[in-house]
């Protein structure tokens, strides 16, 4: 029997875990147009009582924590690999401030220029999740079941190409994946939704970013999740940056 070398072994792993994810979402988008037959009755009738019960939620849930802890527990990856060990919470969490600082200044001026693009009041749909009782858990929740999951898919590159080339290599993965995903190109194409997944990506590259000099996944979660909050909030209170109001009051006067 062939024995795989640990890199090897975590390679083939991620990129099953990775086919299962491209496979799942491209036969979900498929069942989404209604058909006649049992066998759409029987569809229609999951899909009714799965959004009742938020089955989606928990299988999105299952599948972004799952697959890193049966990593782990399966000694498939360490937890070095992922950024849970060996960590320096001094030097991490100055660069996680530096970084934030100069990520949400990046963010807001690229928010203020797609509104000079667009011509219009844009609107991000992810910012109603503010909107609800305890918004910032949906925000908290994101940031957790993304960055685990791109914790597992980097970790392979990072012992193949080593701690730094390795997270960008993880990075262009996880966004070949997305791109393989049927509803991701929705979205890229919705007014309202493209903008959630420009977020997304923009977090995606700055957290890989943070991991780079961090190595720390916690590092990454909470500069997730403060970045999107500030960002949805912003949205949410007016769309428009403030500096950008105040150019635009400026124009009218």
């Amino acid at each position: 029997m062939i024995s795989l070398a640990y890199p090897s072994r975590l390679l083939l792993a991620v990129l099953g875990y990775l086919a299962l994810y491209v496979l799942g979402n491209n036969i979900a988008w498929a069942l989404r147009i209604p058909r006649t037959g049992r066998l759409a009755e029987a569809v229609e009738f999951a899909r009714l009582w799965g959004s009742r019960l938020w089955l989606g939620d928990l299988l999105r849930v299952v599948y972004y924590l799952l697959g890193p802890y049966l990593a782990l527990s399966w000694g498939w990856a360490s937890p070095l690999d992922l950024g849970l060990a060996d960590l320096d919470w001094i030097k991490g969490v100055g660069l996680t401030v530096a970084l934030g600082c100069a990520g949400l200044l990046m963010l807001v001026l690229l928010w203020g220029q797609y509104l000079r693009l667009v011509g219009d009041r844009a609107f991000m749909q992810q910012a109603k999740w503010l909107e609800q009782p305890q918004g910032w858990a949906f925000v908290l929740r994101e940031a957790i079941l993304l960055e685990s999951w791109w914790a597992l898919c980097r970790s392979p590159m990072l012992l193949l190409a080593g701690p730094y080339l390795g997270v960008y290599l993880g990075l262009a993965l996880v966004f070949v994946a997305s791109l393989l995903n049927p509803h991701t190109r929705y979205e890229l194409g919705t007014p309202g939704l493209r903008e959630g997944v420009v977020l997304t990506a923009s977090l995606a590259v700055l957290t890989a970013s943070l991991y780079v000099f961090t190595h720390n996944l916690w590092l990454c979660i909470a500069l997730h999740f403060g970045l999107r909050v500030v960002i949805l909030q912003l949205v949410r209170r007016g769309t428009s940056p403030p500096v950008l109001a105040e150019e635009q009051s400026a124009t009218s006067a």
